[in-house]
Formats: structure tokens, C-alpha cells, sequence
């Protein structure tokens, strides 16, 4: 016990809770008086706490389950007071959880220019990737304009190399359709033609048709040859479309394609669209679904989650589960709870998304709500024992971490 009768595993949680929350005057109080109690530094007496209350380090990740530390869920909800105070008292602001995640990651994602620039004062790894990729890529997939400048700035590199699982942040920006930070990665250098997933930038900007950002990527120099995974170039998918504003930007720029005896505007729209080519189609990207989704559970029983999530169609509910499944053995809790939400959104009636949520929330040491989530997935299949079972755990531990 301390001198305000805490002992080290509950004066813990307050740490957490007190940073979570945004309460600095608090967090300081509980801080100084078990400093004063053991007669040290105030760093020195957070990390002995903690050392002696799960025998881990809170400065250094290993606060919370998947290895958040209070730094990183500061950071989250932008208590910049906390975060000044934490780094101040010897936190690391290049801290990793389990899954690579570091305080830049979880601030690129808020957009958060001021603790971007605090944390990059302290010379933190800007291109440091987590096993989705880089902070530009976080910063880019939310839209996050000017935390992109601020990241281009200082050095952040507009193509990171990625390893499976990644995605680029022009991609990303595209995915996501944030197009001003499409353009400031573009005028930093990113390559129009580089492949994620087996899409290019110019790729999905005609599956999406959007014909001002197939304009812009051709004048940076995107290659309209490339061809996706199942065959198809930008040219082709647009001629699917039926969008002839794009098809007519493109069949200028394309090479010939052999295996159409027409090659014009008229003749390519005559041929994607004829029963015989719809029928082949068809046959062809059934067989290439199956193949992809086999690939996915293969690379999930052999623990390569990111590739067996990111391999399938991603608005299929049992996908998103996947994913949500993917993310939670990753220790990612937010993502995890990102995927899981928009499983529920496309399948609400299914007990299994509860599960999924409660899961994910658990990560995050969010018990009451994850116990609700478990609750609700009860309520829609009351004999499921793994619902049962994770709710009782759920109940115990927010039981345990508030004693």
C-alpha cells in the first residue's frame, strides 16, 4: 500500500484511468504521492509501480492488454496536457504495443498536429510501420490534410517500402477519398503506379469513377497498362462502367489490348458488354473469390492475418468479421473494434459480430461495454457458450480493476 492506502494494482488502473480521461491534476496527485511515499523520482516511482503491480512497465507499453500504454491513450483522445506531463516523466514516445503501434500511429489517426509535432520534437521513427503501414498512411486514410503536411515536413516518406499487409498512403488517400492529401502526397513524390493489393492508385480511381483524380494521377505519370488481379486495366473496368467520359481519357493512353478484334471506343463497349464476354466473366471471378478466400483461411490458420483478412471482399459480413478477428489476435484493439462495427452495421442480428465487439473492447480494457456487447449477443443466441463464457470473464474483469 502507499500513503493513500492504494495498492500497486488499483493505483495502477487510477494512472490509466486518470490519463484516459483527461484528469493531469489528478493523474499528477496519484503520481507525486507514491513518488513521496517511496522517497523517488516521479518517472522513477510510475515505472516501480507498475513493475511491482504486473510486473510490467507503464512508461514502456505494457499498461494495457495488446501493450497500450497510458502515453498512447492520451494520445487518442488528444490530452495533450497529459502527454507533455508523461514524456515530460520519462514515458517513450516511440513506445511499440504488440502490434508495432507507437504514440505517432494513434496520432495520425486523430490528426492531432500539436502531439504530431510534440512527439516529432522528441525524434520519434517517422516511417516506423505497424503491420498496416506507416503514419503518413494513417494520416492519409483519415483525411488528416494538414497532419500529412506536417508529416511530409519532416521527412516522412511518400513511398515506404511495405511488407504484406500494407497499404500505401496514396492508396489509402484514394481509398478513402482524401483528396487533399492525394495531392500533397503527389507533390511530395508518391508513385502513381505503385501496387497495393493488386490495385494501383489509377485502378481504383475508375472503379470508383472519379474522373478528375484518373486525370491527375495520368498527368504524375500512372501507368493505364497495368492490369489488376483478375485481368483487367483501368481502360476495361471504366468500359464496364459505362462511363465513356473515362473510357475516352483512357483508350487514348492505353496500349492495344490482342484480345479485342475491334480496338475503338465502340468496338471495346460493344465487347465488355456482350453476353458471351459477361458469361466469361462471370465464370472467371467466381473461380478467382474462391481461390482468394481458400488463400485467406490458409493464411489464417498459418497466423498471416492481415494477408487472409485483405485478400477478400471486404463488405461481406463474415469478412469483417475476419478481419475483426485478424486485428484482435494482432492485440490491435482499435482496429479490431473498427471491423467488428462495421459488421454489426451490415449484420446486426448476428450473434457472432457481439462477440466480435466484446472481443475488441476487452482489448482495450473497456469491460463494462464489452460485457454489454457479449450481453447483447446472448440475447440473440442464448445458448452460445463462447457468449457465456467471454461475458462472465468480461463481468470478472471489471470486477478485478476496480478493486
Amino acid at each position: 500500500m502507499d500513503g493513500q492506502g492504494y495498492s500497486p494494482i488499483m493505483l495502477h488502473f487510477e494512472l490509466f484511468d486518470a490519463a484516459y480521461i483527461e484528469n493531469l491534476n489528478r493523474f499528477k496527485r496519484l503520481a507525486l504521492d507514491h513518488a513521496k511515499a517511496e522517497g523517488i523520482e516521479v518517472g522513477k516511482a510510475i515505472q516501480k509501480l507498475v513493475d511491482e503491480g504486473s510486473g510490467e512497465s507503464l512508461l514502456h507499453a505494457a499498461a494495457t492488454g495488446g501493450g497500450y500504454a497510458p502515453l498512447h491513450h492520451a494520445i487518442y483522445k488528444g490530452h495533450l496536457d497529459i502527454v507533455r506531463y508523461l514524456l515530460e516523466k520519462g514515458a517513450n514516445a516511440d513506445a511499440s504495443s504488440d502490434g508495432n503501434y507507437t504514440p505517432l500511429h494513434i496520432v495520425a489517426k486523430t490528426g492531432d498536429t500539436k502531439i504530431i509535432t510534440l512527439l516529432l520534437s522528441r525524434g520519434v521513427h517517422i516511417d516506423g510501420a505497424t503491420r498496416i503501414g506507416t503514419s503518413l498512411q494513417y494520416a492519409a486514410g483519415h483525411g488528416h490534410r494538414d497532419a500529412v503536411k506536417v508529416l511530409l515536413d519532416h521527412g516522412a516518406n511518400p513511398n515506404p517500402v511495405i511488407g504484406q499487409g500494407m497499404l500505401r498512403p496514396l492508396t489509402t488517400a484514394i481509398l478513402f477519398e482524401s483528396w487533399e492529401c492525394m495531392e500533397l502526397l503527389l507533390q511530395a513524390g508518391a508513385n502513381p503506379s505503385a501496387e497495393s493489393f493488386g490495385n494501383t492508385p489509377l485502378i481504383l480511381a475508375a472503379k470508383e469513377e472519379y474522373v478528375g483524380v484518373i486525370t491527375r494521377l495520368l498527368e504524375a505519370g500512372a501507368d493505364p497498362n497495368y492490369k489488376t488481379n483478375v485481368g483487367l486495366t483501368a481502360l476495361e473496368i471504366a468500359a464496364m462502367r459505362c462511363n465513356y467520359q473515362i473510357v475516352g481519357i483512357l483508350f487514348h493512353v492505353t496500349s492495344r489490348i490482342p484480345t479485342y478484334p475491334d480496338w475503338s471506343i465502340a468496338g471495346l463497349m460493344r465487347h465488355v458488354h456482350s453476353d458471351a464476354y459477361k458469361t466469361q466473366r462471370e465464370v472467371y471471378l467466381k473461380e478467382k473469390f474462391q481461390q482468394a478466400k481458400s488463400k485467406g483461411r490458409d493464411a489464417f490458420q498459418e497466423e498471416q492475418y492481415l494477408m487472409a483478412a485483405l485478400d477478400i471482399y471486404q463488405k461481406d459480413p463474415a469478412v469483417l468479421s475476419n478481419m475483426s478477428a485478424c486485428y484482435a489476435r494482432l492485440g490491435d484493439g482499435f482496429n479490431a473494434l473498427e471491423y467488428a462495427t462495421k459488421c454489426m452495421n451490415e449484420r446486426p442480428e448476428w450473434p457472432k459480430v457481439y462477440y466480435r465487439l466484446g472481443v475488441a473492447l476487452n482489448i482495450l480494457k473497456r469491460y463494462g461495454d464489452a460485457a454489454n456487447a457479449f450481453n447483447k449477443g446472448l440475447t440473440l443466441d442464448p445458448r452460445n457458450k463462447e457468449l457465456k463464457d467471454a461475458y462472465m470473464k468480461a463481468i470478472e474483469d471489471r470486477l478485478n480493476s476496480i478493486k
